[in-house]
């Protein structure tokens, strides 16, 4: 019999159930188990079996043993001993110490020292474009989701030759060209988003899904504006169907171009078209072909939606204060515009069923409004590829990140201060960027055009994030002014804050502000490399703190009034 099809994170469960994973990995596989449930069945039976482990430890085992010759040791006195006198001590000393001792002869020290220095730089090297690239791509996914686009079109280039166009961020279409529905197969087979290929959301998808991989990191010509400059991710991936994919972002880290490479030699370039531009007809033996399609499903049209009526902005507005109220613009891949004189909710990527039936009840009975989520295929958990022994984590310790281990004492307590910190810097970057979309949606001129009670609403909904924003800020600074003052970090001068007529660019200021303690962050927990000097983070994090808070207050100010 085959081997049962597996999720990438059950690898890491029982790791997950032991608290053995790192920080950043652990909040990924709670992610998963948050919308998968077979990974969470299997999580349960995990949980199971070490409960009858232990009851048979203790109901059967126990009272065969003899008792104890003497009383066990208390092993983490000696640890806390021995991390004591190792704490002024280099990892290379530590690794060099054994062969010292040993009365190795000097050409032995020697050649082992220069060996230990060669794979240390390699290493290095070999992380930083993988840290670096992972960095991009989170960036690059949080700017779409403050950005969202409606349904645009991209164009594809094979390895046959062929090319041809389609509309991208729409749900998957009943192809009727057999080049097209090639193309889709291969995406299919290499468990690549299909509905949306040119996105950072799926090229991250699909990197974070191989376990052994390598990225490269470049700057690039940006094919839409060969002067400007823009940044190219490459990753080659040791297994699967699909063996390189690089992907190329412009300055606004939109991505504007796309190529993936199968393990067959086959090829697929797509890149963007501007709603603008003119289609030509293609250069000579290329064949261009305009897709048609037609929706695997006519959309359903709700009974509150009248033939001959159009939606306006207070009912867009409607719809999110429906979805605000069961936090589904938190998070949750669901998008909401005016299209065609409707209210479109799409998206719906990497979400539950559940969740997305219970997102369809809460707009269920508002008018104008069409739900049209993405289904999500059968095929996208990755088959299994065989044994790949155990996940080896870089031991690459960033200079920040020893030092605040040296000041809370030991290594458990840098994973409980960084996930202390990391959980409230997550949930204060969702409600930011919650605020940031509803600023962006509606300008202050849109919002002259609502009426008293609609202006009521949109204010109460960016008062509750701007609230909770400032609430886990607030936390944020709790735990760490006193960690960050130790090491030397003071908060620094406040910019003050621009005379603004309005709440939506002072809600501009806080997102610029928040991104700003984001990336802050990231660093100083050691998650990310920084460009200027590790010595001056704590003041720059506790400056950017403050700064945020000072935003904060002056957005507050307007929606109050």
């Amino acid at each position: 019999m085959s081997s049962p099809r597996r999720h990438s994170e059950e690898n890491y469960l029982l790791g997950y159930l032991d608290g053995e994973l790192p920080v950043r990995k652990a909040r990924q596989v709670e992610r998963h188990l948050e919308s998968c449930g077979p990974c969470r069945a299997e999580l349960e039976q995990l949980k199971d079996t070490l409960v009858e482990c232990a009851r048979y430890r203790q109901d059967v085992l126990v009272g065969q043993f003899p008792p104890a010759p003497q009383p066990w040791r208390d092993l983490y006195r000696d640890f806390s001993r021995i991390d004591e006198s190792l704490a002024n001590e280099s990892l290379l000393v530590r690794l060099m110490r054994p062969l010292v001792h040993s009365g190795a002869p000097r050409w032995a020290f020697v050649t082992g020292l220069a060996a230990l220095i060669v794979v240390g730089t390699f290493l290095q090297l070999r992380q930083a474009p993988s840290v670096q690239a992972a960095t991009l791509l989170r960036q690059a996914v949080a700017v779409s989701a403050t950005k969202p686009r409606p349904a645009h079109r991209i164009r594809f280039r094979t390895s046959h030759q062929q090319e041809f166009t389609r509309l991208a961020g729409t749900p998957a279409a009943v192809i009727q060209v057999a080049e097209m529905q090639v193309v889709m197969a291969l995406f299919q087979a290499a468990h690549y988003d299909w509905n949306d290929p040119l996105s950072a959301r799926a090229f991250q998808q699909w990197r974070d899904e191989q376990i052994h991989k390598t990225d490269a990191v470049s700057t690039v010509s940006n094919p839409e504006a060969p002067s400007e400059s823009a940044t190219q991710i490459q990753t080659v991936a040791a297994e699967g169907e699909l063996a390189e994919a690089g992907i190329i972002f412009n300055s606004d880290l939109a991505p504007v171009e796309e190529r993936l490479e199968f393990r067959d030699r086959e090829w697929v370039e797509i890149s963007e078209i501007a709603e603008t531009s003119t289609e030509s007809a293609g250069g000579a033996g290329v064949n261009h072909v305009e897709v048609p399609v037609r929706a695997a499903e006519p959309p359903s049209r709700p009974a509150a939606f009248a033939p001959g009526s159009s939606a306006s902005i207070s009912d867009e507005l409607q719809v999110l204060s429906a979805l605000s109220e069961i936090g589904a613009d938190l998070g949750d891949t669901v998008y909401v515009n005016l299209a065609d004189g409707k209210v479109m909710v799409t998206g719906g990527e990497g979400v539950s069923p559940q969740r997305l039936q219970k997102i369809r009840d809460s707009v269920a009975d508002l008018p104008h409004v069409e739900v049209a989520f993405t289904p999500v295929p059968a095929a996208t958990v990755p088959p299994e590829t065989g044994p790949t022994g155990s996940v080896v984590f870089s031991q690459t310790v960033s200079p920040m990140q020893s030092r605040l281990e040296k000041q809370l004492g030991s290594h458990a307590e840098f994973d409980r201060f960084s996930t202390q910190v990391l959980d409230l810097d997550d949930v204060a970057m969702q409600h930011m960027y919650a605020l940031h979309r509803l600023a962006e949606k509606f300008s202050p001129e849109d919002e002259a055009q609502l009426s008293s009670k609609d202006r009521s609403i949109l204010h109460e909904m960016s008062r509750k994030h701007t609230d909770v924003l400032a609430e886990k800020v607030g936390n944020m600074e709790r735990i760490l002014v006193p960690t960050l003052t130790s090491l030397g970090g003071t908060s620094g001068r406040v910019r003050p804050a621009p005379a603004h007529t309005a709440w939506q660019p002072a809600a501009e200021d806080v997102y610029r502000s928040a991104s700003r303690v984001e990336v802050l962050v990231s660093q100083i927990l050691g998650m990310s490399s920084t460009s200027g000097s590790a010595a001056a983070l704590p003041a720059e994090l506790l400056a950017a703190l403050n700064q945020l808070q000072g935003d904060l207050k002056d957005c507050q100010q307007f929606l109050q009034k």
